[in-house]
């Protein structure tokens, strides 16, 4: 299911318990329950197969996200330039992005998350061409 892009609702980045900090973005998957479910996933049984495709639109970055194992799941998150700039080239520089899948309105103190690993020179690329 990629349809419609995942709502981005903020981007930054998180303090993690090694005292680095991730970049990171909250996603408004309120109606994806395919998505709000990944991290439960993750944490059970692993992240699986995932893959990870970013495209250069006249707007931004669009970030696909594809899982096959254990579960399926896809869906495509719309990074707008220059606004979400600094957290896609943080991202592709430590090769991880974080997710979380708390509604907004939803448990802010504890949120559900999912690492994401990219590839970050492939993303870095992507960054930095031009609009088409």
């Amino acid at each position: 299911m990629t349809g419609r892009a995942v709502e981005i609702v903020a981007a930054g980045v998180t303090l993690g318990d090694d005292g680095l900090t991730y970049p990171t973005v909250v996603l408004d998957a309120v109606d994806r329950p395919d998505i709000t479910d990944l991290p439960r996933v993750h944490a059970l049984e692993g992240i699986g197969d995932l893959t990870t495709r970013a495209v250069r639109t006249a707007v931004g970055v669009d970030l696909t996200v594809e899982l096959t194992r254990p579960v399926s799941a896809s869906f495509t998150m719309r990074f707008r330039l220059p606004d979400h700039r600094v957290v896609l080239s943080d991202a592709a520089a430590i090769g991880t992005l974080l997710l979380a899948t708390t509604a907004p309105m939803g448990d802010a103190a504890n949120p559900a998350w999912l690492a994401v690993d990219l590839d970050g020179p492939s993303l870095r690329s992507v960054v930095e061409q031009p609009e088409p």
